[in-house]
């Protein structure tokens, strides 16, 4: 799972300094609870007539509920580019839009908490059984043991708005979506550039596990071998073949996705081999030190 390092600046360049102080200006500009009700008040119209959401300045005030003109507009020319004004009137800007949306997913508030949850399957790690919990700020699968914890791929406004019954198969398609992003090369949080490879350990202890570094933000992505091979086109078109649909299949509860199943079959240079069984046919997976499946196999068991 996400492994950030808030202070990784390793392979960093100049946009990584202009981020940091143009983050640093986003942040001191929304401060303020005044600014939050004026993107929100401008959301609203937006949602509420996608095709027409200008709002009148007496209308935006009214809405944010503040009397005083001087006032109002001194935090109205704080929001500058998150606002768009013409003789239309206001609406959000594409930043705005994207600042709220940020807000209104609840991961900047690191006090929310919710679950446990039973989840499906057990841990990859020894077979007790799992729930999910949302707390600090992360979604963790855990059996309860510390170095079994693992983070997951969902805010809490998904949390939020789904039931315990749905909410598993959305977490299951944000975890494929991350992993095959990350495959890609792109970062998930910024859209920098990855560079990624195969390690041992860390992670998962004594196990393998994809690491991925973004060039830009800095950000360490840690994938589970399995999770990380689920989403390469042969291995879902093998799990789509036998009625299983791998984006929403959570893929802890794949016997062949847990930590350990793999085989080494060379260190230098590293080759890892992954046998995936499913109603008697295997695809075996070969895997060099990137992460790059450089042979694929299926083969029918033979009846006796």
């Amino acid at each position: 799972m996400p492994d950030g390092d808030p202070d990784a600046t390793d392979g960093a360049d100049g946009a990584d300094a202009t981020s940091a102080t143009g983050a640093t200006d986003v942040f001191d500009r929304v401060t303020h609870s005044t600014r939050v009700a004026v993107l929100q008040a401008l959301a609203s119209a937006h949602a509420d007539a996608p095709t027409d959401p200008w709002l009148q300045y007496s209308d935006l005030r009214a809405a944010v509920d503040v009397r005083d003109n001087g006032n109002f507009n001194y935090h109205l020319d704080k929001l500058d580019d998150f606002v768009v004004k013409t003789d239309a009137g206001y609406r959000l800007s594409r930043a705005g839009m994207e600042l709220l949306s940020t807000i209104a997913s609840g991961v900047l508030d690191t006090d929310w908490a919710w679950g446990p949850v039973d989840a499906p399957g057990t841990c990859p790690f020894c077979d007790d059984d799992v729930v999910l919990h949302y707390t600090d700020g992360k979604l963790h699968l855990t059996c309860g043991t510390d170095d079994h914890t693992m983070p997951l791929s969902a805010p809490p406004s998904l949390l939020e708005t789904h039931s315990e019954t749905d909410v598993v198969d959305k977490i299951a398609l944000l975890e494929y979506q991350w992993s095959e992003t990350t495959r890609q090369g792109v970062c998930t949080d910024c859209h920098g550039r990855l560079t990624g490879h195969i390690e041992h350990g860390g992670l998962q202890p004594d196990h393998y596990h994809y690491h991925a570094h973004c060039q830009r933000c800095g950000y360490q992505h840690g994938v589970p071998l399995g999770l990380h091979c689920l989403t390469h086109p042969t291995v879902a078109r093998f799990h789509h073949d036998h009625d299983v649909d791998p984006r929403t299949t959570p893929w802890w509860t794949l016997d062949w996705t847990k930590p350990g199943t793999e085989t080494t079959l060379q260190t230098d240079p590293l080759r890892i081999q992954i046998d995936i069984t499913i109603d008697k046919e295997t695809l075996t997976l070969t895997i060099d030190e990137q992460g790059t499946i450089t042979d694929t196999t299926r083969t029918t068991t033979q009846p006796d």
